[in-house]
């Protein structure tokens, strides 16, 4: 098992997983996804933050 992260495409929200079929190695590899995709939105909240910043600079 590589590719946990599984989303809704009409809602675009996160589908839940039962975790009680997981073993622990599996349960440690999801992790480690989640927090590698927590880190990509972190990234990406703050590539949209300075592009908001840049813009309003424009209209002041």
């Amino acid at each position: 098992m590589e590719d946990f992260i599984e989303y809704e495409k009409q809602s675009r929200a996160l589908k839940t997983i039962n975790l009680d079929d997981f073993s622990i190695e599996d349960l440690k590899l999801y992790l480690n996804q989640l927090k590698t995709e927590q880190e990509r939105v972190n990234i990406e909240i703050a590539r949209k933050k300075e592009s908001q910043k840049e813009a309003n600079k424009f209209f002041k």
